[in-house]
């Protein structure tokens, strides 16, 4: 053999090398690592999940379960969710009687709960998600759709421009990045387990609302739940908008027990 022909196959064994070289550094810290990344991304986001599953169906049942009868009985919200109930500050509950001020307060306060709570698992769920490239799951993807759908009634202001008259309707929305702030607010950090303030700190903070009148983070949920008009307030269609939107969100989550026991409140 001649020295260039040698020279030759040294020169295409040194190539063949290089590129063999090449190819397993691009598996190792390429391809490898994205596979391994995507097993444990994929993990994380199921144990995220699991973490938030329940929470998000019990607090979105229990706002159903009292947007159900606000909606059935859309009077309780004109004579009920008034501005002076909310003000009142009665001490006991002095009759067993539906218009017990003591009662009428609970009523509101409640539900003003119920609303903020679910905004606050959304939030946490939310600030946990945000950190994982989970949005290419299938599940993941219908789940920030009904979040979407549960945001659109109490944000859009372009869903009352389909009545041909609605600058004469009365409307107030609250916007996202409101719900955002909302949800912030109700988020209590223990140590190192992060959960949602109580009813009774939740009661606490209505009372600073109450007592100094500044603007708060509840003002667009007081705002939103107070003073109801007989006739023409498209609030009443938001929260229709918003009572689907927490079904499909359950349905999501757990569909036996929407099926077993969520289903039934869905509305004609």
């Amino acid at each position: 053999m001649e020295l260039k022909d040698y020279l030759g196959l040294t020169v295409i064994g040194a190539v063949i090398t290089t590129i063999g070289s090449l190819i397993a550094l691009f598996l190792k810290d390429f391809l490898f690592v994205r596979y391994f990344d995507s097993i444990r991304e994929k993990r994380t986001l199921k144990s995220l999940l699991k973490k938030y599953n329940d929470p998000l169906v019990l607090s979105a049942i229990e706002l159903i379960r009292r947007l159900n009868e606000l909606i059935k009985n859309y009077s309780t919200l004109t004579s009920v969710f008034t501005t002076d109930n909310f003000n009142s500050t009665p001490r006991i509950q002095a009759s067993n009687d539906a218009t017990d001020p003591y009662f009428l307060k609970y009523k509101i306060v409640s539900t003003l709960y119920r609303f903020c709570s679910l905004l606050g698992w959304l939030e946490l769920y939310r600030q946990e998600m945000t950190f994982l490239d989970s949005h290419s799951t299938k599940r993941t993807i219908k789940l920030l759709e009904i979040i979407e759908k549960i945001r659109i009634p109490l944000a859009d202001g372009q869903l009352i421009e389909e009545k041909k008259d609605w600058t004469t309707w009365k409307d107030i929305l609250i916007f996202r990045e409101e719900l955002r702030a909302i949800g912030e607010g109700m988020i209590e950090n223990n140590k190192e387990k992060r959960s949602i303030l109580g009813y009774g700190k939740f009661q606490e903070m209505i009372d600073g609302y109450l007592s100094n009148d500044k603007p708060t983070r509840l003002r667009p949920t007081i705002n939103f739940f107070l003073d109801y008009n007989n006739k023409k307030d498209f609030r009443q269609q938001r929260l229709k908008l918003l009572h689907d939107g927490l079904l499909d969100l359950v349905e999501c989550l757990n569909k036996e027990l929407y099926n077993k026991q969520v289903k039934k409140l869905r509305l004609d």
